[in-house]
């Protein structure tokens, strides 16, 4: 018999070696036992308790001794059924954890929350937070903002922004209005822009990139306002890309 087998079935290395000891001495009280287990003494009723509880082993009384003797070799096959039930429940209840792991993590992206930043340092901080969810070679898309740019103020902080997206090699699409064309000539003229122009009335200061909307407006108090959001996302994403088919460089 194969002891592998029986460690596969949850058995000891003891109570293996107690089980074969049964099976070749038939009948026999504890001591014989331990010397063809080969076990220390004070293991033997243990293991041989454990054996009973298992359906293997089982004993009679004679002159106030106990015999041990192993059970019918077939009980193995009902240790291997009772093994199948409680793997069955187990892979039962690992397939229900799973279920609501998978279910928390579709509603972890799933979920949708606004931020506000207010303020220079805070406005700054929302562009950072932008330019380190992007890798290199990843790109966000921005309807730009319209008469503010040239502001002084905005064309520092956008200088900085673009100074830092350059060095991160971070793409940028965007598309403005026609009326806004002379100011970005004039004051971004220098900074690699990939932007086109539409008739069309936009949104302005609108910032799309990994799941997020975030809308800009620089006025006394500059502030952003962020979306995360995935069907808001997809949605400006979409319209976006319609949009530039049509604007024009």
């Amino acid at each position: 018999m194969s002891k592998e087998i029986l460690e596969q079935l949850g058995l000891s290395k003891n109570e293996i070696k107690v089980y074969f000891a049964l099976l070749e001495l038939d009948q026999a009280s504890a001591t014989p036992i331990v010397k063809k287990a080969d076990i220390p003494n004070s293991k033997v009723y243990p293991i041989l308790e454990k054996l009973i509880k298992k359906g293997l082993a089982s004993y009679v009384i004679k002159n106030n001794v106990k015999y041990f003797q192993a059970s019918d070799p077939k009980n193995l096959v009902d240790l291997l059924n009772e093994k199948e039930k409680q793997i069955a429940l187990q892979k039962k209840k690992i397939q229900e954890l799973v279920s609501k792991i998978e279910k928390k993590r579709k509603l972890a992206k799933e979920k949708q929350e606004a931020t506000i930043y207010e303020g220079l340092e805070g406005v700054k901080a929302a562009f950072n937070n932008m330019l380190s969810m992007l890798k290199a070679g990843e790109e966000y898309r921005v309807f730009t903002l319209g008469e503010e740019l040239g502001r002084k103020d905005l064309i520092r902080f956008l200088q900085k922004h673009h100074q830092r997206r350059i060095q991160r090699k971070i793409k940028i699409r965007l598309i403005g209005n026609k009326d806004i064309k002379t100011l970005v000539k004039r004051y971004y003229k220098k900074i690699p822009l990939n932007i086109r122009y539409t008739n069309y009335k936009l949104p302005t200061g609108v910032f799309i990139f990994k799941n997020n909307v975030m809308t800009v407006i620089w006025g006394d108090i500059p502030t952003a306002f962020i979306i995360y959001s995935k069907k808001n996302y997809e949605y400006y994403k979409t319209f976006f890309e319609e949009m530039w088919k049509t604007a024009k460089s």
